[in-house]
């Protein structure tokens, strides 16, 4: 040890010296800087990770419903098409198809002055009631006029005239000597004449089964005479009511 070293030492001893007092940031600082140096070093908590990104929540699916119960018996499938039934034989016609009595094509019946015509046409039932007057001479229908059965209570037909008349003054048609209805006027002219449209209500056809003559009535083209043909209504009643029967 060195003379100075001694010398120092011995200062100390005898409290001559002083040594400056720590700064009470250094007196702070001491006993933690020891505890610290004493103290085994804590080891380093791992840095924490970044939690991950919380992932999307699966999209709830709706909860398959129960399959509705089957019932105990399934509804019926529409029943596909079949194949068109047979033809009926000749001997059996198909029901709704236009027929006559007793299988007739045909039926030509004379009531008084009248005549019932019925057919079967292509398929269709033609009825129809008439009368007609011819030329003697000439031997020509020179008038006539034709009914079709009854509908919603009217009976139409046609009434055919000579040519030579006043068309545009039409006809006058008389039950008895009394106007029945106010005037036909013609439609058209045909080959064998020119045609009045008839329509007679149920009053009227009434009034003709227990009438006795129905008269049609014309101008002459030439010299404006009356031309007139009369109809017996003899045995009209029973003929009628025979057209609505075959016609049904």
């Amino acid at each position: 040890m060195t003379k100075a070293n001694l010398l120092l030492g011995a200062a100390l001893l005898a409290g001559w010296i002083s040594l400056p007092a720590a700064s009470a940031f250094a007196q702070a600082d001491a006993p933690a800087t020891e505890q610290a140096e004493d103290a085994e070093p804590a080891p380093r908590a791992p840095a924490a990770r970044p939690a991950p990104a919380a992932r999307p929540a699966p999209v709830a699916r709706p909860a398959a419903a129960n399959p509705p119960a089957r019932p105990a018996n399934p509804p019926a499938r529409p029943a596909t098409a079949q194949a068109p039934a047979a033809a009926p034989s000749v001997s059996q016609p198909a029901s709704g198809a236009a027929q006559l009595p007793n299988g007739a094509s045909a039926v030509n019946e004379v009531y008084g002055d009248w005549m019932v015509d019925c057919r079967i046409t292509d398929g269709q039932k033609l009825c129809v009631l008439s009368q007609s007057q011819g030329d003697s001479r000439t031997n020509q229908r020179v008038f006539a006029i034709e009914l079709r059965a009854p509908k919603d209570g009217r009976a139409e037909g046609t009434i055919l005239m000579p040519f030579g008349l006043k068309l545009e003054n039409g006809a006058v048609l008389k039950l008895d000597d009394k106007d029945l209805g106010q005037g036909l006027r013609f439609s058209t002219c045909v080959p064998s004449g020119c045609l009045l449209p008839v329509s007679f209500p149920t009053v009227a056809t009434t009034a003709m089964k227990s009438g006795k003559t129905l008269t049609a009535a014309a101008l002459n083209l030439s010299n404006n005479d009356i031309v007139s043909f009369n109809i017996a209504l003899n045995g009209f009643g029973p003929a009628l009511d025979r057209l609505a029967q075959l016609a049904n």
